[in-house]
């Protein structure tokens, strides 16, 4: 009994804990760059991407937070928590490719 492994040390939750981590710290370094003289908007455009990128970055940090939660709070690793968790990462990579191309554009004018 005790060799098994328990629901809450199962790899696949250990895996996507670690993830889930390693992606908030990630967004808050994005974040912080956004808001870094860098990437100050120069152009009406530019200053609608700024404000929906920095917006689309605050809930992403909260969806974060809560597939973390999710999955420290679950008694069992579930494939809609590993839907929840692959769904969190698609959101963070666009946002990681909407952010690239912004501060793309703003080196350009800068």
């Amino acid at each position: 009994m005790n060799n098994q492994i328990t629901f809450r040390e199962s790899p696949n939750r250990q895996t996507h804990t670690l993830r889930l981590s390693r992606m908030k710290d990630e967004l808050t370094a994005m974040l912080t760059d956004l808001h870094s003289y860098r990437c100050e908007p120069c152009t009406p455009d530019m200053h609608k991407q700024f404000l929906e990128l920095d917006h689309n970055g605050r809930k992403l940090s909260q969806t974060i937070n809560k597939a973390s939660d999710l999955l420290k709070d679950s008694v069992q690793f579930s494939k809609e928590i590993g839907d929840e968790v692959f769904g969190v990462i698609k959101k963070y990579h666009k946002f990681q490719e909407n952010l690239s191309s912004y501060r793309s554009e703003a080196i350009v004018h800068h």
